[in-house]
């Protein structure tokens, strides 16, 4: 890869540093996305064909002017979206839809091995479409401490059909028999059609940034994807073009024929992510103080452990349902007064831990006054890290203790 290719790369791989809040990006059930960037290094080539352009006897059966073709085109834009599935358990399935633009810098038609002089090329356009399956593995975040857990890389490939789309794209031989005047408009065009699809792969690396701050389940992505196509058909057709010494320009096709080129290029994207989790906390009644009527019947349970991915302050489906049953023991309960502990686990720097532990307190705060309780009646504070060094999946966690 080009230098300027790894700093383009570089650059937009590091884009949502700036906007990780410290949350753990897995994702697990449905989700949907979109994602655009650069796509670089394309080239489409074949071998031993008898494409392009011909000597000036017109003959396709000899003096053939080229046996291959190879085009290489510049940087352009790609993108993407998708809807995809998480399994729970690193790995994710996923349908795609994908588009890439790339301008013509160059083409060499071959005699043999040898690429042929005496052509001109004119600007065009390659473009590449179609959809994907591709299958993701989440690498598992336990690999990195605690306080390293702020982004989630993972590895994926896929399979699909994609459609290779020339447009505008020509080489040019000037009639040599002529004098200077007339090489200027008499010439040997090879024209490229629109092409056609067949099978198209690709190989995925990338890392998503959770921003639970912006809304739960949002997570910028950072990808490098390298896409390859199989050979699909695609039209040449050589035309003689003269401009009759002055007197009009016309032109007549001389020979035609049709090629399969291999198309491959990379691309680097910046995209977002959304899962589809659905909030299943049991609804609450708006306003209800804590410390109403109790029932005859109390719970025996009077401390409540809400837990937390690795290194994330949010809350997931289970941690809400906790909550919720510790809000509905202080409406059964008289409750004067809730008090929260935050905790992390030993991985990680102390700093760090500490300012995790009391996010996880904000975030339960936040949950208690969703399901109407007084701000006035809770406190809590961080204590960091908890227990051993170990990445204890118990140390993760806000204590709720009703009193």
């Amino acid at each position: 890869m080009q230098f300027r290719h790894m700093l383009v790369a570089a650059t937009m791989f590091g884009l949502p540093l700036m906007a990780a809040t410290g949350a753990q990006a897995q994702v697990s059930g449905l989700y949907i996305g979109t994602a655009a960037g650069v796509a670089f290094a394309s080239a489409a080539s074949t071998k031993n064909h008898p494409i392009g352009l011909y000597s000036q006897d017109q003959s396709q059966s000899s003096n053939t002017f080229g046996t291959g073709f190879k085009g290489s085109f510049g940087t352009g834009f790609g993108g993407v979206v998708n809807m995809g599935y998480g399994f729970g358990n690193g790995f994710r399935a996923e349908m795609e839809g994908f588009y890439r633009s790339n301008g013509v810098t160059n083409i060499t038609m071959y005699t043999g091995k040898v690429g042929q002089g005496n052509l001109t090329t004119n600007a065009g356009t390659l473009r590449n479409y179609g959809f994907m399956l591709n299958a993701y593995y989440d690498v598992d975040p336990n690999f990195f401490p605690e306080g390293a857990r702020f982004f989630q890389p993972y590895i994926g490939v896929g399979l699909g059909y994609g459609y290779a789309q020339f447009q505008g794209v020509n080489a040019r031989e000037p009639n040599l028999n002529q004098n200077q005047n007339q090489q200027q408009t008499n010439y040997l065009e090879s024209r490229l059609g629109a092409g056609a699809g067949n099978l198209a792969y690709q190989g995925i690396i990338g890392a998503a940034f959770a921003i639970d701050s912006v809304a739960p389940g949002l997570a910028i992505t950072t990808e490098y994807r390298y896409l390859g196509m199989l050979g699909a058909p695609v039209q040449a057709k050589v035309y003689q073009v003269n401009n009759n010494s002055g007197q009009g320009t016309t032109q007549r096709l001389a020979s035609s024929d049709s090629f399969r080129p291999s198309l491959r290029g990379s691309a680097v994207m910046v995209g977002i992510r959304y899962a589809l989790e659905p909030d299943n906390s049991p609804a609450a009644a708006p306003n209800l103080p804590v410390g109403w009527s109790a029932p005859a019947a109390a719970p025996a349970a009077r401390t409540y452990m809400v837990f937390f991915a690795n290194n994330s302050a949010a809350l997931d489906i289970a941690a809400r349902q906790v909550v919720a049953e510790a809000v509905q023991s202080a409406r059964t309960v008289p409750t004067t007064s809730i008090q929260l502990m935050g905790h992390a686990d030993g991985t990680g720097r102390n700093p760090h831990n500490q300012s995790l532990s009391s996010q996880r307190v904000q975030s339960v705060t936040a949950e208690l006054a969703r399901l109407g309780v007084p701000r006035s009646a809770i406190s809590g504070m961080g204590t960091g890290a908890a227990g051993s060094s170990s990445a204890d999946p118990q140390a993760r966690r806000v204590d709720i203790t009703l009193r």
